[in-house]
């Protein structure tokens, strides 16, 4: 997932979501070096990356991706999927998008002192060009996958796929509609600490 489908599963707590955005860079299992809320969160977003690669909304959805640039599926879903969650805010989110934004830069903001210089770095830099709206209109998620394209071991045209993306526009909005309340189940099951067995996702939905 892409970071505002992050913050948005991730409770409104500083130290979670640092650890949210820590998660981007943080490398391995042995995390002991952070603060244990910190932790948390890094934890937090590797479980709900693992739920969204096995989910089925999201196994029917990458082979709609042009086979030359199918390998990178779930990096340009994750950018869509961004773009559905902010045309569709309103009925996932109680707080206004804006708002919400605000709220979490100024967690990351609180919380730099603490991060690793890397990633302080790109909080601040963030917060300055509002990264959080990038993905709102095509144009966005068209320069969003140009810059993780730039960051690729190699050159890969990953922009390309966005014709793709916008031909099924509809199909992966519904997916990832469908995939979303799967996911808050899941961040809500592994923050409360819960051994329960649970069906982590919803096979009925259409897709």
């Amino acid at each position: 997932m892409n970071h505002l489908a992050h913050f948005l599963l991730c409770p409104p707590d500083d130290a979670l979501r640092a650890g949210t955005l820590i998660a981007d860079y943080a490398r391995g299992t042995d995390l002991g070096a952070f603060h244990p809320q910190v932790e948390r969160g890094i934890r937090l977003h590797r479980r709900i990356d693992a739920l969204v690669d096995q989910s089925p909304q999201v196994m029917a959805l990458k082979p709609l991706v042009d086979a030359d640039l199918r390998r990178y599926a779930g990096i340009l879903l994750d950018v869509f999927f961004d773009y559905a969650l902010i045309r569709h805010w309103s009925s996932v989110a109680a707080l206004p998008r804006a708002a919400f934004s605000a709220e979490v830069y100024a967690s990351l903001e609180r919380q730099e002192p603490g991060m690793p210089v890397q990633v302080s770095t790109v909080s601040a830099r963030m917060r300055a060009h509002d990264a959080l709206a990038s993905c709102a209109s095509i144009a966005g998620c068209t320069h969003t996958l140009g810059r993780i394209a730039q960051r690729l071991k190699r050159p890969v045209e990953l922009a390309a796929g966005i014709d793709t993306l916008v031909k099924h526009e509809a199909q992966i909005v519904a997916g990832f509609l469908g995939l979303l309340p799967a996911l808050q189940a899941g961040a809500q099951d592994y923050l409360s600490g819960s051994s329960r067995r649970i069906r982590p996702f919803d096979e009925s939905v259409s897709t």
